[in-house]
């Protein structure tokens, strides 16, 4: 296998970049999904549950490093977790070895998928605490920004590709008659 090319999101865009980025999407995305998902008529928005809200907010990041490690099943005895308290908890979930692209992609998908569609769903069913719900698919789309962003470069690699985590990145290797 040969490297067909590395990805480092965080140095290709930088960090201020990706706050930046992170912020447009958390604004584009509440906006959005706020017009389009409220009941017509307007509900009569609830704040009985705020503390549930706070909760979801602090919760929002491990569930989605969760099911990321879920969608690594097959795999778990090759995944590496790595916990760590900065300002706020940072979750690291490093592959030991190969995994195939569809693979790969897949598991970058699942929670934008996943957490997303239950977002909305809590959205269209209590319409009273659609507001909550907007703030934290914002905050989940903001979140998913950088696996969108390796997605992005993983679609144009070969079929056959495998990726593997290194520190300069993420390689993605292709059989040596490509």
């Amino acid at each position: 296998m040969h490297c067909w090319k590395t990805i480092n999101v965080q140095r290709e865009y930088g960090p201020t970049r990706l706050a930046i980025l992170c912020s447009i999407i958390f604004v584009i995305v509440f906006s959005f999904s706020f017009v389009f998902l409220s009941p017509l008529p307007p509900a009569i928005y609830n704040d009985d549950f705020i503390w549930v809200f706070f909760i979801c907010i602090f919760v929002l990041y491990p569930i989605h490093k969760l099911v990321h490690y879920y969608s690594l099943f097959n795999y778990r005895k090759n995944v590496k977790i790595k916990v760590r308290f900065e300002l706020i908890l940072i979750i690291n979930i490093r592959i030991k070895n190969m995994i195939p692209k569809k693979r790969y992609i897949f598991t970058l998908l699942s929670p934008f998928l996943i957490l997303n569609s239950a977002l909305i769903m809590v959205t269209l069913f209590y319409p009273q605490y659609s507001h909550y719900s907007c703030i934290l698919l914002a905050m989940h789309c903001s979140i998913c920004l950088i696996d969108l962003l390796f997605v992005i470069d993983l679609v144009g690699a070969p079929k056959e590709a495998v990726i593997e985590e290194t520190p300069k990145g993420y390689e993605i290797l292709v059989p040596p008659n490509f």
